[in-house]
Order: C-alpha cells, then structure tokens, then sequence
C-alpha cells in the first residue's frame, strides 16, 4: 500500500516524490519513509492483534516510524510533508474495508427472545441481523453464526441449542455481552466490587499508551502552541487576568492533582462551593460559552498529559468534592481511577456533559467500558469522535 500512495504522489508531479532521483533531498526522505512503510506491518502487528484495527495500524505505526526516521537525519520539519500521503493511505484502506463490508454476509445472530428495540440501530449500523430460534424449528441453528442466550432467564429450549452450538463449535454469547459490545456501555446492577480487582484490567497496550501521549504531543506542540496563544490573549482581553484556572482533580488510583484549563467562567464562580455547569449558566462568559462548545479551553491540559497526570484519552477527571460523593452513593465508582484520566473519553463523545447523579451513574457504565476494552482501536475511535464533537460542539456546557 505505501508503494502504491507513493507512485499515486509521483504519477501526479507532487514536488519531492522523485523515487529515481537519489540526489534529490526529498527523494531520500521519501525512501526513508518508504522504509518507514515496511516496518509498520511487523511493529503494528507487535503492538495489537485486533482485527478491528489491523489494516488502520500500519498507516499510523509507519508515520511515527519515519517521524523517528526523519528527526535522526535532522529533518524533522519534514515530517508535516507526510501529512498528505498518510491520509491518502487511511482513505484508500477506509475505502478498501468499506467495499468489503458492504459486500460481506451479514453476520446472523440466533436468539430465543427478541433482543431490545433500542439495540435495532446498533445491529444495522454493525451488520448483523437476527435469526428467531424455536423448538418448531430446531435446524435454523445451522443458518446462523453466533447463537445469544440470557443466562439470567434459563429454559429447556435454551439449554438445548446451548448443548447443540457448543457441539458444533459455534460462538455462544450472553445477552448482556452482546448489549455492551453493540451500546459501548457496560452494565453494573449486578457487580460486587469485592469481586473485581484493577490487576484484572492491565494489560500490554499501557505502556504504548503513555508513550503515545508523550509523543503526539510533543508533536502536535508547533501547533498548539501559537493557538495557546492566541486564546490567552482573546481570555486576557475579554474578561482579564487570570486566564488560566486550576482545580484539584482525582487521577491515576485516586491521586489528587491540579487540572489546568483556560478561565472560562467569572471569577468568583465557585464562591458558594463546586457546582456542575448547567445549560445556559450565568457564570459563564460570552467567550467561554464559545471557548467551551469548541472544547478550547482544554488545551492547556497537555501540560497534565506531559506530567504524567493525564493521557490524551481517558475518563474525564471529577473534582474531589464530587468523587468523595460518588463513591459512596454510585457502585464501582473507583473504577474510573484504574486508568488515567483524560483530555477526551469514551463517555464524552457518546454521552456528552452530566450535571447529575443519575447521568454520572450511566456516564460510569461508558467510563466502565473504556477500562475494560483500553486498546489502540477504542483511542483511534474516541480520536475520531473526538473531531465530530468539536466541529458539532456536541454535549458542550
């Protein structure tokens, strides 16, 4: 595929892809990304086995590669020239797997029971469809690829086409499993907290996961910080000093820590205690109400992310005051702190902003999620939603 976008950049006289120019400074660079493009299939296989992901990986795995490639020659301003080609390559390989999905069978589940209505969306943007099964018709087991049963509601019938999947190898899932996978929620009623250790969550992908944060964002610093600028200065002369505003929030295993972020708000706006930003709050400013709908006034939280307080992605910190409320009236609360908190999370861009306990207790089940599912393919999804959020302004209060 890299061959393939370099002659595509070549064939179209895109200055600097000369692959048969060996004097050419840009011809040189390019073999190195080109390298950089070969080393990407071993690395991104090294890094997640996901088949979700597979063929997203290497794009990335080789821009960072040459990103590495091209600092260690001493051109590391270059690395922006690989912005055009690496998008071609996603294109092209979000093309490829959409063509492929839409000519692939849908997946057919075998269910006993009608699944919800509210799952009926999930199903066709997932491509899958539904088999009822009925002891009328025991052999529609064979027509379909994955059998759900509801361990909470057992039956004869249900046991039976259990005992028949299972005897011909077919994937078997609960109810509750398959509702988790299709909502990106997980549910909690029935936890025991004594049950659950933070070990079980751990996995390889952590480590990646903080060099990752490290590295993009030094990255990402030409860009972020002229813009740092310029948002200071609108903050400065809108509403005065101070322009930044700090807070203790809870982080990685309850560790307090103090969250840094552009003063959106009067400044007296917590002089009767912490409160939730409501619709339409006074104590915000003409400036903020825009700073916040475009998320801007989180950018100063990469300094958090350098520090090692913050990931890029991750369940948003709550204040202490809250999280000491929290966890004794909400069941598994504690759970948000296994991971770092983050810039962005799974519950921000599929919830959006929560200003109550029963809100906070369904934005627990996302934050559940996003602990027990971390890998690269869920950060690349949440990145993703990420730029919808900020170009819809999407749950902004």
């Amino acid at each position: 595929m890299v061959v393939l976008v370099a002659w595509v950049f070549q064939l179209a006289s895109v200055p600097g892809f000369d692959l048969l120019d060996s004097q050419n400074e840009h011809g040189s660079l390019l073999r190195l990304w080109l390298v950089a493009g070969l080393l990407s299939v071993p690395l991104a296989a090294r890094i997640s086995d996901q088949t979700a992901i597979a063929d997203f990986l290497p794009p990335l795995v080789a821009w960072a590669v040459a990103a590495a490639l091209f600092a260690a020659v001493g051109q590391s301003a270059a690395v922006w020239l690989l912005t055009a080609p690496q998008l071609l390559w996603l294109v092209l390989t979000a093309a490829a797997q959409g063509l492929a999905q839409r000519r692939a069978t849908p997946l057919r589940l075998g269910v006993l029971e009608p699944l919800s209505p509210e799952l009926r969306p999930y199903l066709r943007r997932r491509h899958l469809q539904t088999v009822q099964l009925t002891a009328q018709d025991p052999a529609a087991l064979q027509n379909v690829d994955l059998l759900v049963v509801q361990p909470e509601q057992p039956s004869a019938l249900q046991q039976r086409m259990l005992e028949h999947a299972q005897l011909m190898n077919m994937p078997v899932v609960t109810g509750r499993l398959l509702d988790e996978e299709l909502t990106g929620r997980v549910a909690l009623d029935d936890v025991n907290e004594a049950w659950v250790s933070p070990a079980a969550f751990r996995t390889g992908y952590l480590p990646w996961k903080r060099f990752f944060d490290v590295f993009f964002t030094l990255l990402a610093l030409p860009v972020l910080l002229p813009l740092m600028a310029v948002v200071a200065a609108v903050v400065y002369f809108n509403s005065g000093r101070p322009i930044l505003f700090w807070q203790e929030r809870v982080g990685l295993n309850g560790q307090p820590f103090q969250l840094v972020k552009f003063r959106t708000m009067s400044r007296d706006s917590e002089r009767s205690g912490p409160a939730f930003a409501k619709q339409g709050d006074q104590r915000i400013t003409p400036v903020g109400a825009f700073l916040r709908k475009f998320r801007l006034d989180e950018l100063p939280q990469f300094w958090n992310v350098l520090r090692g307080e913050m990931s890029i992605i991750g369940p948003r910190p709550e204040q202490w005051a809250f999280t000491v409320e929290f966890e004794e009236s909400i069941p598994m609360y504690a759970s948000r702190h296994w991971v770092r908190p983050g810039i962005t999370g799974w519950a921000q861009v599929t919830q959006g902003y929560t200003d109550s306990v029963g809100q906070i207790t369904e934005k627990l089940r996302y934050d559940f999620y996003y602990v027990k599912h971390c890998s690269l393919a869920l950060d690349l999804k949440i990145v993703w939603k990420t730029v919808l959020t900020i170009l819809t302004g999407f749950g902004a209060r």
